[in-house]
């Protein structure tokens, strides 16, 4: 069951409240190089928010609270994988020796390869003689002579297999008169046998099984003629897990210029106020846009990957229902140094209260 909305009285920064608190904080070496002018000592205070912000758009920052150690444990899992030995030297494994690792910091996915997990095992197809009886040849290494049909002799095409062959002997008799005379000779071919050796199986009606190289076996297939495979367990990263964690959410414009971890940390590290609701289905427009004054397309969309993830959240046990959900009025100031290079800085929170970033600035 959810709660109905908290209102609360918000009074959005200004432009000049966010530029004022990022000027003080500028690292003044980094002031000098966009804002010294020729001739002239700088100073921080020569700087101008006037001259400075060429434009101001307003955002919205959608903020909650979740269990990390929740959430991992939903989205990790552990499986095995049984690969070739050729196959290990391409995958990517990972041996913490113990230690853990900082979730802010981990570039990679949240369950790899672990290398002291990998288990050299009987390859089970071949039973470990990593070779097996030959398909083509069923072991014999030979096949049935395919030229003469495993006879071993093949018919003679001159006599047609009878060893002998006909010959027509023209005859004249003493009366002039003409007629024809047979007479049958052994085949010169086949020298009167009627067949010959096959030449291809040498008589031996077989020939060698060329897959095989008439071994009768051939590798396995499955270890690649090892014997072997090997297992390892994909398994979940060893994070340092605080307590809490949380989600934000901001335009995808914005998160080309400042990471949601930085903003993540700064928001937790004060404690900023803003619209406070407990029903994800109030991140909506008529509800916020009396305590922002303003809403945008992109608040829109912000405010709805917000409520979608935080109801997905709730069915896994990862958020609390009930959690409250902050919603913070944000300014982006686009900027441009005396020496015309540009910046941006982002103020979020409300007037007082707030938190400011730079991007671009260095």
């Amino acid at each position: 069951m959810y709660y109905k909305v908290i209102v609360m009285t918000v009074k959005a920064i200004s432009s000049d409240e966010i530029f004022q608190e990022w000027l003080k904080n500028a690292e003044i070496k980094t002031l000098e190089k966009f804002f010294k002018k020729k001739k002239v000592d700088f100073k921080r205070e020569l700087v101008s928010a006037v001259e400075t912000v060429q434009e101001v758009d307003k955002f919205v920052v959608v903020y909650f609270e979740k269990d990390v150690k929740a959430a991992l444990a939903g989205k990790q899992t552990q499986s095995t994988e049984l690969i070739t030995a050729k196959d290990l030297e391409k995958i990517k494994f990972y041996d913490f020796e113990g230690k853990q690792v900082n979730i802010e910091s981990w570039k990679g996915d949240k369950e790899v390869p672990m290398y002291n997990t990998i288990k050299e095992i009987k390859c089970a197809k071949c039973g470990g003689a990593g070779s097996m009886k030959c398909k083509n040849c069923g072991g014999t290494g030979t096949l049935k002579c395919s030229t003469c049909d495993g006879k071993a002799k093949i018919t003679c095409k001159a006599c047609k297999g009878t060893g002998a062959v006909e010959y027509e002997i023209d005859i004249t008799g003493g009366d002039g008169k003409k007629y024809r005379a047979r007479r049958k000779v052994p085949c010169g071919d086949c020298h009167g046998a009627g067949s010959y050796n096959c030449p291809d199986c040498s008589a031996t009606n077989k020939v060698r099984c060329k897959p095989c190289d008439s071994s009768g076996v051939s590798s396995c297939e499955t270890c690649k003629g090892t014997g072997i495979m090997f297992e390892y367990a994909i398994q979940p990263v060893p994070f340092i897990m605080s307590k809490k964690d949380a989600e934000v959410y901001y335009s995808k414009d914005i998160e080309k210029f400042i990471d949601k971890q930085s903003v993540e940390k700064m928001l937790n590290a004060r404690d900023i106020q803003g619209i406070i609701i407990a029903n994800p289905d109030d991140l909506k427009e008529n509800v916020l846009k009396p305590q922002l004054n303003y809403w945008t397309k992109d608040a829109d969309k912000v405010c709805n990957d917000a409520k979608k993830d935080y109801k997905d959240y709730v069915k896994k046990s990862i958020v609390k229902e009930g959690t409250k959900i902050m919603v913070l009025p944000a300014l982006q100031l686009s900027c441009k140094g005396v020496n015309g290079k540009d910046f941006q800085i982002f103020g979020i929170g409300v007037e007082g209260n707030f938190i400011v970033l730079d991007a671009k600035f260095n």
